[in-house]
């Protein structure tokens, strides 16, 4: 490859890198929220939420016993 081919590749190089660095980016946030932050302590003091995890859970246990049963 000769000079001239190597220093017209690099400026397509260089100018698609200032294409891209001139494109819109929202930026990062340092420390982004994570999603159960959002919703931490939404289902506070709520009896519907309590009695679906405890049902959650029971059917879990019982999954688990039939596992148990079945071996």
């Amino acid at each position: 490859m000769s000079t001239r081919e190597i220093e017209n590749r690099l400026t397509a190089i260089e100018q698609e890198i200032a294409h891209l660095r001139a494109q819109s980016v929202p930026p990062i946030k340092a420390h982004p929220i994570h999603a159960l932050e959002k919703i931490h302590g939404t289902f506070e003091n709520d009896e519907a939420f309590r009695e679906a995890m405890l049902l959650g859970r029971k059917w879990r246990q019982s999954r688990c016993a039939r596992a148990r049963k079945s071996k």
